[in-house]
């Protein structure tokens, strides 16, 4: 039987409970991704994965923890958004990631690519989750009350329509505009537009997010100051004139 796509791509994906040897692996792939040149690409040579290709059962008592999997997924995408941003404060908080990825996995997509040893590396990801009705709210008309990224993840089952936390998306800097990029946005897109949601909320670290807040027809409704970096905080907010109507198509 041949290898399923996790399976190839996970595979050279150290274990979490080796925390030395994962620690190696990040560095040499932050080393191989910065190198990358427009003729180093290999762009027929792409691949994503997401929960739904994993998709293993949580455990009593450790829940996904369990699972080397979920574990190899989850550092393939901390890799992945360490190598697709350059300054320390807009990298992702790896208790954070994994934090909401054990409790809604199923919103986030890893992307890779073969790199030049042969092996695949993962360069980009996206990931969206449900948030709280309150914590939407929050975004919507207090946004200055927002102290940090953190929004948890609404994991109780409901007939009503989700509001959404657009958690990430990100690719490295060299394949932005690239196949794989375009790819990733328009999947991204198409996860969104499947929830049906009642609201979008983000908070935007770079100007490709902005972008892609005001595609999707969101508005700034405010600040957060982290570190000393203003971030934009953006919804899909009805209460602000300016909002502009939602569009879920990708050229």
């Amino acid at each position: 039987m041949p290898d399923k796509k996790h399976d190839i791509l996970l595979k050279e994906v150290p274990n979490l409970n080796c925390w030395k040897e994962a620690q190696e692996w990040i560095q040499e792939g932050q080393n191989l991704v910065a190198q990358l040149t427009s003729k180093a690409i290999l762009e027929e040579e792409i691949l994503s994965i997401d929960w739904s290709d994993i998709n293993q059962q949580r455990e009593f008592p450790f829940g996904l923890y369990h699972s080397e999997k979920w574990r190899q997924f989850v550092l393939a995408t901390f890799l992945a958004d360490l190598v697709s941003y350059t300054i320390p404060v807009d990298q992702v908080n790896f208790e954070r990631l994994a934090f909401v990825m054990h409790l809604f996995p199923q919103g986030f997509r890893t992307w890779w690519i073969k790199l030049q040893n042969n092996l695949w590396w993962p360069v980009g990801y996206t990931g969206w989750y449900p948030m709280l009705e309150n914590a939407y709210a929050l975004f919507e008309r207090s946004p200055e009350k927002l102290k940090d990224r953190m929004v948890i993840p609404n994991t109780h089952a409901s007939d009503q329509p989700p509001y959404l936390y657009l958690f990430n998306y990100s690719v490295a800097p060299a394949l932005k505009k690239s196949r794989l990029s375009k790819n990733l946005i328009k999947q991204y897109v198409h996860e969104i537009g499947n929830q049906k949601a009642r609201g979008l909320a983000c908070i935007t670290v770079s100007e490709d997010g902005k972008r892609l807040a005001d595609r999707l027809g969101m508005c700034c409704t405010g600040h957060l100051i982290l570190d000393g970096s203003i971030e934009d905080v953006y919804t899909t907010s009805t209460i602000h004139p300016n909002r502009k109507p939602v569009h879920l198509e990708v050229d």
